[in-house]
Order: structure tokens, then C-alpha cells, then sequence
């Protein structure tokens, strides 16, 4: 910095305002470049979340539609995190624009020893095809829970990565009017299931005494 005043003190006074409009292009086209640097480095990481996924296998075993689930999802954000936020994270799963429904499948990643949390699922419409590959559907789905199939049977789905193929019974918040739905894991998207109907919309009770 010394050397640079130093430098301007000696210089003509026109050398010093071309000296000054250099260094104001510089200091923007720095922060040009940072944010540009910034931005690829968040889209690589936003691709590289789900790539062990690309051209997974799903092979659906079942699926049935099913009432609203009355508990919270065990993936919900806890009251002792930092993260909590109350009148969001302890919300009910009740949204009256969407349908419930079990999917039992097995995930087969490509990579047989890719490793993967099943409970980042997501199910989005099957034709679903983003205009930008870090680009997320609106009518994404969310897990509600999942069961995965382990020595035999089937137990909860901790939120920890598996390797490899894994069995899945997961129940899916689906947005009304989708009948096709293909999984998503981020913004990396594989497989296809076919929805049946879903059941039909219970009202909610109201309060005050029922009337018989």
C-alpha cells in the first residue's frame, strides 16, 4: 500500500486518475470473479448431493394410498435444535392439497457400493424435466417416514447413510392430481411409479358438541 501512494505521489495528476480507474475495474471485476467462482461452487455441490443416484434402478412392490398420518414425521426438526422453528418445524403433516400414499421399492443405485440416506427422498411428477439442472420441481414431494428392510424385516429408517441397493416402505405427502411420480434425491432424478387413487378427504372435526 505504501509503494502504491508512493508511486501515485510521483505520477502526473492524469496518470493518477487513469491509475485510480484501473484499480476501481479491478476491485469490481475481483468481486465479478468471486461471485462467479461462488456460484459454481454452490452448483457443483447442489449436483454433487445426489449423484451417487444418476440412473438408479427402482423396482415398486407396492403401493397404496393412505389417510393422513396423525404423527409428526420422525424426520422433523426436534424443539432442542438450534434449527427449530417454532409454528413450522411442529406443524401438523395436514396440508389439504395433498395425498398420502405407502410406496414399497427397492433402490438400486448404479454404483452397487454408492451410499446414500434413503430418508433424503423425494418424490417429484414423473414428467417433470427442469429448465436448470440445479433447478427444484414446485410439486416436490415430501417423506413423511420410512421403513427399511433389514436381516428380515422392517424397521424405521434412521436419517444415516446405507450402501447399495435397500428396500423402502416410504409414505410420501403427494401433491393432488399426480398419478405419476419418479424419485428425487436433490436435483437428481430416477425411477417411475404409478399412483392409484388416493382415498377421500376426511374433514377435519370441528369443536363444540356433536349433535345426535
Amino acid at each position: 500500500m505504501r509503494a502504491l501512494l508512493n508511486l501515485m505521489l510521483n505520477l502526473p495528476w492524469w496518470a493518477d486518475l487513469i491509475l485510480l480507474a484501473v484499480l476501481v475495474a479491478l476491485f469490481y471485476l475481483s468481486g465479478w470473479w468471486l461471485r462467479r467462482r461462488f456460484e459454481q461452487i454452490t452448483r457443483e455441490a447442489v449436483l454433487e448431493v445426489g449423484a451417487a443416484m444418476k440412473d438408479a434402478q427402482v423396482t415398486v412392490h407396492a403401493v397404496e394410498a393412505r389417510p393422513m398420518p396423525s404423527a409428526h414425521s420422525p424426520y422433523d426438526i426436534k424443539e432442542d435444535d438450534e434449527d427449530f422453528v417454532d409454528g413450522v418445524d411442529n406443524e401438523p403433516w395436514d396440508d389439504k392439497d395433498v395425498s398420502y400414499y405407502a410406496i414399497d421399492a427397492t433402490i438400486t443405485p448404479a454404483d452397487p457400493h454408492a451410499k446414500w440416506d434413503p430418508t433424503n427422498l423425494t418424490l417429484v411428477p414423473a414428467d417433470y424435466v427442469p429448465d436448470d439442472e440445479v433447478e427444484i420441481s414446485e410439486q416436490m414431494c415430501p417423506l413423511h417416514s420410512a421403513d427399511i428392510f433389514v436381516n428380515g424385516r422392517f424397521q424405521p429408517a434412521p436419517e444415516q447413510e446405507v450402501r447399495g441397493p435397500q428396500r423402502l416402505r416410504m409414505l410420501f405427502a403427494v401433491h393432488d392430481g399426480l398419478r405419476a411420480v419418479k424419485f428425487g434425491m436433490f436435483v437428481t432424478y430416477f425411477g417411475k411409479v404409478d399412483l392409484p387413487a388416493p382415498l377421500p378427504k376426511t374433514p377435519k372435526p370441528r369443536g363444540g358438541a356433536v349433535r345426535r
